[in-house]
């Protein structure tokens, strides 16, 4: 959407109030400004508030940008600074914004829909953050423009200039030059602070020399062992002056604090307080002195001819280059000097009174002694463990644990059972350090990361973000961590014990998990961690249950984001028995009200995950969800039972302690806290298992043996667990029925087993209570019986059939509309009687229908009913072309109603999908451009139903379409494959597979579509489908140097390599097909980068493979592999050896190829062959 600004001030707006006095005039109207208004800050030009209203009126609140086309960004103000994305400059006043990308257009930047950048500023969007040690939060990275007052780099205090790059943290102001960063020192010895080295941190509180705050998040210098520290300004400062009146050096402070104390130092000379005036101070002895009492007003020095004046500051010009007259060095322009009134004469005033130089010999450089960085090596020791400071010890006393606290109770720092010499803090709740962990080093060198030291943190973890996991082990570390700021490399205090890595094998699975993915309700990235902390509990975003394992959260420094790895799997979608008229939709969403849970008794917290109703108001926590996928039916009550787990029991403790008394035992009377039980969500009733009762043995009738009945049951340690009966996926706390003789264990629902038992073979618990539940309960429970025919169903529903079709060929808009209604519910039956429809003659009628603009209701109840006959056989899809529908869906696509538009796409996806002759006729007819409309109009893909996959079917199948004809797809797709929804990716994916699929230049079209990089991000998806089509789309693109050289710099090899391990077969050989097509294409450097990603092992794995086309795809990918080695062996490189060859052969593998050579598929055979051919050269 274009964007016309009718003010170019408005991008440097900043509000303010006026005084009446002040008549400033207003730019846009004339009249006098007064009260709240804006200003320019770059012109000062003044706007009232209510013209600026009238301004920004005609601005979209909400706009798709080509430079961001993940979201819509939003109109947006803010009174800080902001780092525009396109521009790179620094902005302030109303911009376009999205939150969850913490991204911002200036205005000016968003009205133009240029897309192409500076060879500079292309350079700095490559990366706009870094994290930096010298500052708390993460810092970005711009180029300078002057917005209203000067800003000055924090660390050289010279002005920042326009076009300057620059970075800085714009919430706390803090600024620095990008060629200043790396000049700040960690660690340096001051004269200030003689005993001890000082460290970079960020501890507030007040600086020891001039007792100025030092507010959260700034940098200051300190050391933690004597609660000293020195903020930025006087770290930089030196005693330099000598004067008479006292024996050692003193340093000047253009202004001193009055301290946490409040108090004032008095002058030594007048007596008289100190705060907030000039002075020399002695730090050594604590005396101040005022600078007028101790320096003479003027002087006379032998250099200069005329008469000296004491001035607090000069700057003569704009230079930023100022020096002093007699020590030519340079001097800071905010601090006193000696000046001359006839001339420039300027000089310090310590060179003007020392004129022996006596001062001036040990007033040396910043760079040559205040900042001399020194190796810090933790010597003190410390008898008792008293004053010990963030961030590397604790700040209250700290006493000796007593042996018989030891052994149940952990320590905070590394998270193991305390044993040894330990302490503990009174003032904090189990507080708890290892002798040992309270005297770590704050620094170490380590030899897993031997490219800068580590710094020990301890609570406060500027910048590194709320969720961690160490390096070495991938445990999410709540602890102490060893952390490199530059490298965000982390290590928790066990890993850092350590001097070689820990080689050990992941059992069964573990190994094969994805070390990242993209979840479909989280803008960044999951990575993998393993919780196991002892102290804190850390809780799933989702389900809000405890974590115990593997987990994936967010890395990002402002993010809690953390979810089990099964909640990653829930279903977006979802149907339960009790609600068969809708399904239930899995979303985030704000609940004010606070709504029960309609399986529960329990509220819904805001801001929580739950499934819901949008029609009727439903709503379930995804726990209760997940236990309400199948109803146990029994004789002894009239309605379903559903089971309650574990994950129940923890869930009801985190929202209401008290919750036991919700939920009693209809049969016991007594409280189901603690245990599984069954409820009726009709009735609100309870039952325990034993008071059903659920029968400790049965007899199945589709197992051979008794299975018995289990309290939870895991049988690895894949993470993935399922019914043997149903097949679908199952809780391993849940009880279960599991078969004790076979050897392979067959396990099963409760309810999948119970449906079906033999009633002789089955064993009820003894001794329950025999008290009456609603109905009579028999002592058994019995199989439900099995429900009446589908079909006989279906034949019910037709018996109002010819009065249907009565009213379909009645002239009554009312009958008419009645009949189609009926015939759309006929149709949507999981088996609906297409044919029998066809055959009634109203095809023609409804097609007819579908034209009457004048009755829109009856138009929306046929296009559903026709769109559900496309959707079955050929023939009936035949039937619907023969009479016409095709054009009319057409039409449809433009129809002002949405439901009309949408069953009008799904008609066409399902007639396009029949045939590549249907596809092309739906093509012919116009479809494409009403559908791209229809896609483009829409910000939020999931809100146009079918349109994606109507899309989709008009790109894919073989033979392709023509490519001139879809071609205008592109850029729709390339906003698709970006969408949150898991469907409307699928179909974008499929389609950029089929249509990447075809000659050279066709490829590059797609490619110059911009989807690569999209394409690699979604190769962190969850959904097989989705990795099919992405792995498939990138493995099309190897079509020439420069796009290969482009797939290799997206970090697509890597995750590549970790999908060749994936379950699906499908994503195995569109993975294997990426590397075949690296290899075929890369150069020697590539193959060699390709090699070093660990490529070779996962595709020897997959020669066992069943399917041809993977093992093919492995078998010319390893093949590349060894001719690249031989290529070095041949130039001498690599000592007369193919490494590449003897990789293989020392992993043993080459038994697998040779095996191979007799495989019934001829290509594999010859490619095996081919490389044994190989061997034997070697």
């Amino acid at each position: 959407m274009d964007i016309k600004l009718s003010c170019n001030h408005l991008s440097y707006l900043s509000q303010t109030y006026v005084m009446k006095s002040r008549q400033k005039r207003c730019e846009e109207c004339g009249g006098i400004v007064s009260g709240d208004a804006f200003t320019c800050m770059r012109c000062c030009v003044w706007l009232h508030a209510s013209c600026v209203d009238k301004m920004l009126h005609v601005l979209p609140q909400q706009i798709m940008h080509p430079f961001h086309l993940h979201h819509p960004v939003q109109l947006y103000t803010n009174p800080l600074d902001f780092s525009c994305h396109k521009c790179m400059y620094l902005s302030v006043g109303y911009r376009y914004r999205c939150s969850s990308c913490d991204f911002n257009l200036d205005l000016i930047c968003a009205s133009s829909l240029n897309d192409e950048l500076s060879k500079d500023q292309e350079l700095l969007r490559k990366k706009m953050t870094i994290l930096h040690y010298s500052h708390g939060h993460i810092l970005s990275i711009f180029k300078y423009r002057k917005i209203g007052k000067e800003d000055y780099c924090l660390w050289c205090i010279k002005r920042l200039r326009d076009s300057e790059a620059c970075c800085g943290c714009t919430e706390c102001e803090f600024y620095l030059h990008s060629t200043c960063r790396d000049k700040i020192p960690r660690r340096l010895s001051h004269t200030f602070h003689p005993g001890h080295p000082l460290r970079l941190s960020y501890i507030p509180g007040y600086c020891s020399a001039c007792r100025i705050i030092i507010p959260a998040f700034s940098p200051c210098y300190t050391c933690e062992m004597c609660d000293f520290r020195l903020d930025f300004d006087c770290a930089k400062l030196l005693p330099t002056q000598k004067l008479g009146c006292h024996d050692h050096l003193l340093t000047y402070f253009n202004f001193l604090g009055k301290g946490h104390e409040g108090q004032d130092f008095n002058c030594k000379a007048c007596d008289k307080p100190c705060g907030g005036a000039s002075v020399y101070r002695c730090m050594q002895c604590h005396f101040s002195f005022h600078l007028r009492c101790v320096v003479p007003s003027w002087a006379e020095h032998r250099y200069h001819r005329h008469p000296l004046l004491l001035k607090e500051w000069i700057i003569e010009d704009d230079s930023e280059e100022y020096y002093c007259d007699i020590c030519e060095k340079e001097r800071n322009p905010n601090h006193p000097v000696y000046f001359c009134q006839s001339c420039t004469f300027i000089a310090h005033i310590e060179c003007v009174l020392d004129e022996d130089n006596v001062s001036s010999s040990s007033a040396q450089s910043m760079e040559n002694k205040a900042l001399v960085v020194k190796e810090i090596e933790h010597k003190e020791e410390t008898n008792a463990i008293r004053t010990l400071m963030q961030p590397i010890f604790h700040s209250h006393q700290m006493y000796e644990v007593t042996e018989e606290f030891k052994g149940n109770t952990f320590c905070y720092g590394c998270r193991l059972v305390l044993d040894g010499p330990s302490y503990f803090c009174k003032t904090c709740h189990e507080f708890y350090l290892h002798k040992k962990c309270a005297k770590l080093p704050y620094e170490i060198q380590h030899p897993f990361h031997y490219a800068h030291p580590l710094n020990l943190y301890t609570s406060y973890r500027p910048g590194i973000g709320r969720l961690i996991t160490c390096d070495e082990c991938k445990v999410i570390c709540l602890g102490f961590i060893y952390f490199c700021e530059l490298c965000n490399f982390k290590l928790d205090v066990k890993c850092a014990a350590l001097i070689t890595h820990n080689t050990r094998v992941l059992p069964g699975k573990e190994g094969e998990r994805v070390t990242e993915l993209q979840h479909r309700f989280h803008t960044h990235r999951l990575v993998l961690g393993y919780c196991h902390d002892p102290i804190n509990e850390i809780k799933c975003t989702i389900c809000e249950l405890p974590i115990l394992g593997p987990a994936y959260f967010c890395p990002d420094r402002l993010c809690n984001y953390i979810l089990h790895e099964s909640c990653l799997r829930l279903p977006q979608m979802i149907q339960v028995p009790f609600h068969p008229e809708h399904m239930l939709v899995f979303r985030l969403f704000h609940i004010q009200s606070n709504p029960k849970c309609y399986a529960c008794p329990l509220n819904l917290k805001s801001f929580t995950f739950a499934y819901n109703c949008e029609h009727c108001h439903l709503n379930l926590h995804p726990v209760c969800a997940n236990y309400l996928k199948q109803p146990l039916k029994c004789e002894s009550h009239l309605d379903d039972l559903y089971y309650f787990g574990p994950d129940y029991q923890l869930l009801c403790a985190n929202y209401d302690p008290s919750w036991a008394t919700h939920f009693i035992c209809d049969e016991c009377e007594k409280s189901c806290q603690g245990e599984s039980f069954y409820r009726c969500i009709q009735c609100r009733v309870n039952f325990h298992l034993s008071c059903i009762p659920i029968p400790e043995i049965v007899k199945s009738k589709h197992h051979i043996h008794p299975l018995v009945l289990k309290d939870s049951f895991v049988e690895d340690d894949s993470g993935k667990y399922y019914c043997d009966f149903c097949e679908e996926e199952r809780n391993p706390k849940d009880h279960v029925y599991y078969c004790q003789e076979c050897d392979v264990k067959t396990i099963a629902h409760i309810e999948c087993v119970l449906a079906e038992v033999e009633d002789n073979m089955v064993e009820i618990r003894k001794n329950r209570p025999q008290r009456s539940l609603k109905k009579k309960r028999h002592e058994g429970l019995q199989a439900q019986p099995m429900p009446a025919a589908l079909h006989s169903a279906i034949e019910k529903k037709l018996e109002n059939f010819p009065a249907m079709v009565a009213g379909v060929w009645t002239d009554d808009r009312n009958l008419q509309l009645e009949a189609a209604t009926q015939f759309k519910n006929l149709l949507s039956d999981r088996n609906p009687p297409n044919d029998e429809v066809i055959q009634a003659g109203v095809i023609p009628h409804f097609v007819e229908f579908l034209t009457r603009d004048d009755f829109p209701q009856l138009q929306y109840e046929v296009a559903w009913a026709l769109s559900n006959i496309a959707s079955g056989t050929s023939e009936n899809r035949k039937v619907l072309i023969d009479h016409g529908v095709v054009p009319v869906f057409v039409k449809l696509l433009g129809s002002p109603s949405d439901n009309i538009r949408e069953h009008a796409a799904r008609g066409l996806g399902n007639i396009a999908c029949y045939c590549h002759a249907s596809r092309d006729l739906v093509l012919s007819h116009g479809a494409l451009l009403p559908l791209l409309a229809l896609l483009n109009e829409q910000a939020n893909f999931s809100l146009v139903g079918q349109a994606p996959r109507a899309l989709s079917n008009l790109c894919s199948g073989m033979p392709a379409p023509p490519f001139d004809q879809v071609k205008p797809a592109l850029p729709t797709l390339a906003r698709l494959i970006h969408s949150d929804d898991e469907e409307a990716l699928v179909n974008a994916c499929r389609a950029l597979y089929y249509l990447s699929a075809g000659t050279d230049d066709q490829t590059r079209a797609v490619f110059e579509a911009g989807v690569c990089g999209r394409l690699v991000e979604l190769l962190l998806h969850p959904s097989p489908y989705v990795l099919t089509f992405a792995l498939g789309t990138i493995a099309n693109f190897f079509v020439d140097d420069m796009q290969t050289q482009a797939i290799f710099e997206a970090n697509t090899i890597v995750r590549a390599v970790a999908l060749l391990r994936n379950d699906a077969i499908k994503v195995q050989r569109e993975a294997a097909r990426v590397i075949r097509n690296a290899t075929c294409r890369g150069t020697k450097d590539q193959i060699k980068f390709l090699v070093s990603q660990g490529c070779i092992k996962p595709l020897c794995d997959l020669l066992n493979c069943s399917d041809p086309d993977t093992v093919t795809h492995c078998l010319v990918a390893i093949i590349n592999i060894m001719n690249a080695g031989e290529a070095d062996k041949t130039m001498g490189t690599t000592g007369g050896v193919n490494l590449y060859a003897q990789t293989i052969e020392e992993a043993g593998r080459r038994e697998k190829i040779e095996n191979l050579t007799s495989h019934d598929n001829t290509e594999v055979s010859e490619t095996a062959a081919e490389i044994l051919e190989t061997y034997r050269r070697e």
